[in-house]
């Protein structure tokens, strides 16, 4: 009997230890700041600007500028006003058809740029409405913009189910 109260005695214990470091720590989430788009943004025309009044800014620019689909494409980024990225990351996703998520972590290639690869998926539609969402993260705060293009199919797939609709 006396063991078992040994034991939950120490469970407790522990357990009160354990409450006691976690609130002692400090609070891991980085505050977020949203750059917003400078207007006008084409990037078959030229680099888009995301950027604050304090002066944080992004510069992305895809290479080649045409985007083509399902080939190679160049990802890079400027940045000024930020101190220390320790990393930055462009997430893709289709807005008029879910193409799922495409990547590009971005790796520095002299202060203050970045680049990195990513390949966009081949779809059903001859126009398709993109969303680049960049992040840079800082020791002290992340940093987003949202990036919105297009890309126009030079062959678009014919839909899965086309057989299905003929009969």
């Amino acid at each position: 009997m006396i063991r078992y109260l040994l034991i939950m005695l120490s469970v407790f214990a522990l357990t009160i230890a354990g409450k006691l470091w976690l609130d002692s720590r400090k609070d891991t989430v980085l505050p977020i700041v949203e750059l917003s788009l400078q207007l006008p943004c084409d990037l078959h025309q030229a680099p888009c600007i995301a950027s604050d009044a304090q002066g944080r800014s992004l510069r992305v620019s895809i290479n080649p500028n045409s985007i083509p689909l399902m080939e190679e494409l160049l990802v890079q980024v400027e940045t000024s006003g930020l101190p220390e990225v320790r990393s930055l990351r462009l997430t893709v996703e289709g807005v008029n058809m879910f193409m799922g998520y495409q990547y590009a972590d971005l790796h520095a290639i002299s202060p203050g740029r970045f680049q990195g690869k990513l390949i966009l998926p081949v779809c059903t539609l001859e126009k398709m409405q993109w969303l680049a969402m960049l992040e840079a993260l800082t020791p002290s705060f992340k940093v987003a913009a949202k990036i919105p293009f297009e890309t126009i199919s030079n062959t678009p797939l014919p839909p899965f189910n086309q057989d299905l609709i003929k009969k």
